[in-house]
C-alpha cells in the first residue's frame, strides 16, 4: 500500500476485475481469482457483517463478496475511478474501526507496503478476535509499479509475520507452479534491436518468435500432461489467517 502523499494516479496498475488478460498478469490473474473464488465464499456462509477489502483499487472482486449477501467496503490510499473506496488510509496508519471486521480480504498488496510490520499491525487492529483475513501476496513475480514495490513473500515468511501479529495460519497454499512462473518471467522480457542494425532487428524477430512460442507451449499445459513438474517456484502466496 503505497503512502497516500506520494500515491499519486495510479489508475493504470488498478485492475478493474479478475477476467482473463494477455498480458504478462495473466498467470498471477488466473491462479489468484481462482483461489480467492474456491476460498472466500465459503467462508462468508456462515457469518454477517461487512467485508473489508484492503488495497482494494477498482474492486475486482466486489461481486465475489456482495453476491454472499455481505456488505462489501473497500480501503485504499487513494481514492478509485468510481470513487466508491470507503476508507482512504494507508494499512499501516488504519486507526481501529468502531466495529472490527470479521472478515478482511488483502490481494497482491503488501509487496507494496513500506513497513510490513506495521500492514500485519495494521491488520489485526481492523478485524475481531477470531476474525480471518484472506489474502495474497507474490512470491515470484516481476517488479510493477516502480518505485513503491519492496518485498517478496514466501509462505514461511507470511506465516511468520502472521504468528508476531496476533494471528494463527488455518491454511497456506502455493498458487500457480513452474510453468505459469517461467511463461510470466518470458511474457516479461523487453526484446528490442540496437538502432541502425539490421541483422540485430532480424534476430530481434527471431527471438520474440521464439519467446512467443515458449509462452504459448507453457500456456497451453502441454509439457505438464502425463508428466508431474514439482518445483519450489511458485507465483503468489494464498493464506488464510484467523486472529487469536
Amino acid at each position: 500500500m503505497i503512502d497516500s502523499v506520494q500515491a499519486g494516479d495510479f489508475s493504470e496498475y488498478h485492475r478493474k476485475d479478475y477476467a482473463e488478460t494477455t498480458n504478462r498478469d495473466r498467470w498471477t490473474v488466473r491462479a489468484v481469482n481462482a483461489w480467492v473464488s474456491s476460498v472466500l465464499p465459503a467462508l462468508l456462509e456462515s457469518g454477517s457483517g461487512p467485508v473489508l477489502d484492503v488495497g482494494c483499487a477498482e474492486q475486482p472482486f466486489r461481486p465475489l463478496v456482495e453476491a454472499s449477501g455481505r456488505q462489501y467496503i473497500g480501503m485504499d490510499v487513494v481514492q478509485n475511478s468510481t470513487r466508491s473506496v470507503a476508507l482512504v488510509s494507508t494499512l499501516e496508519d488504519a486507526p481501529p474501526p468502531p466495529e472490527p471486521f470479521a472478515v478482511i480480504l488483502c490481494t497482491e498488496m503488501l509487496e507494496h507496503v513500506v513497513d510490513i510490520d506495521a500492514a500485519f499491525a495494521g491488520l489485526r487492529r481492523l478485524i475481531a478476535d477470531g476474525g480471518i483475513v484472506v489474502l495474497t501476496v507474490p512470491f515470484v513475480f516481476p517488479l510493477h509499479m516502480e518505485p513503491y514495490d519492496f518485498r517478496r513473500l514466501t509462505l514461511h515468511g507470511a506465516g511468520q509475520l502472521a504468528g508476531e501479529h496476533g494471528f494463527r495460519v488455518e491454511s497456506a497454499t502455493r498458487l500457480g507452479g513452474l510453468p505459469e512462473v517461467l511463461a510470466t518471467l518470458v511474457a516479461d522480457a523487453s526484446i528490442l534491436p540496437i538502432p541502425g542494425s539490421l541483422y540485430s532487428k532480424v534476430k530481434v524477430g527471431a527471438l520474440r518468435a521464439a519467446a512467443g512460442a515458449v509462452v504459448g507451449l507453457l500456456d497451453s499445459g502441454a509439457l505438464s500432461r502425463r508428466v508431474s513438474v514439482n518445483s519450489n517456484t511458485y507465483l503468489s502466496n494464498g493464506v488464510v489467517l484467523r486472529a487469536i
